[in-house]
């Protein structure tokens, strides 16, 4: 007996057709969220951050502390091609960044397990955010965490006390992004 199925998947084909031009695609208005990575080394995880930074529509992704060669094969492997067309910049110290994004006017979020550290879901945003994930050792430095508006933390239910750097972006990035397009449409009604 042959049955229709509920949820059909999308063929390849089917999923690139949709997508725009690439010069249409660059004008597209971003939502007003910045990401910084403080000592974030690994190209592995600086690529898969790109492909975040590009599904979310992040305004900007800023690399500090490793000089970044994006034809780097786990960087390219990573993020399939989103380090060409994900706006991006690269600074000394992600203390330069993130007192660069508060003197803008950002709202400065860090990702990091802390004394006053709240989870994702209570965190309240006030766009544009400067979201900082930290190194895959260090996580975000002290004197970031310190200038931060407020420190994210996900709640780390097993043995181990953190997970990749890209998994917590990916989770709180989403969140954030919810909340962006929320607030967005919301202004335009």
């Amino acid at each position: 007996m042959s049955r229709e199925p509920r949820h059909l998947v999308l063929p390849t084909a089917e999923l690139r057709r949709s997508k725009c031009d690439r010069d249409v695609f660059a004008a597209k208005p971003r939502l007003p969220i910045m990401v910084v990575l403080d000592r974030v080394t690994q190209a592995y995880n600086i690529g898969a951050i790109f492909r975040l930074c590009d599904a979310m529509l992040a305004e900007r992704l800023v690399i500090t502390g490793a000089e970044v060669d994006l034809r780097k094969r786990n960087l390219g492997q990573a993020a399939c091609g989103t380090q060409f067309w994900t706006p991006w910049s690269q600074e000394k110290t992600a203390m330069e960044a993130v007192v660069r994004a508060k003197a803008d006017g950002y709202q400065i979020a860090a990702v990091e397990l802390a004394s006053n550290s709240v989870r994702p879901e209570a965190f309240t945003p006030n766009f544009p955010v400067c979201l900082v994930l930290g190194g895959e050792f260090d996580g975000v430095s002290q004197e970031v965490v310190d200038l931060a508006d407020a420190v994210i933390e996900i709640p780390m239910r097993g043995m181990a006390n953190s997970i990749n750097v890209s998994t917590a972006a990916a989770i709180v990035l989403y969140g954030l992004s919810c909340r962006a397009e929320a607030a967005i449409s919301t202004l335009r009604e």
